[in-house]
């Protein structure tokens, strides 16, 4: 395969990434927040249930959930 090539989607995966305030902050006072990544998140979610999901993790700790991101991502080829 090469440039230019007919390329086909092979696979797509989404994940949520949660940042968590821990309350703290560095030494120029900016917070200091930890993120975790949730892998295998179904496809055809809706926004509206990935958010409640994210929610709802993040409250399962003394951390406040400081942002969410999407990452979606597709496999393309052949590669060979």
């Amino acid at each position: 395969m090469a440039a230019g090539d007919t390329v086909t989607e092979l696979d797509k995966s989404r994940s949520i990434v949660l940042y968590l305030n821990t309350g703290t902050t560095d030494a120029n006072g900016k917070a200091i927040v930890d993120h975790t990544t949730i892998n295998g998140i179904d496809v055809n979610a809706t926004e509206q249930n990935m958010y409640d999901f994210a929610y709802t993790l993040g409250g399962l700790t003394s951390k406040s959930v400081d942002d969410i991101d999407v990452r979606e991502t597709t496999e393309l080829g052949p590669i060979s």
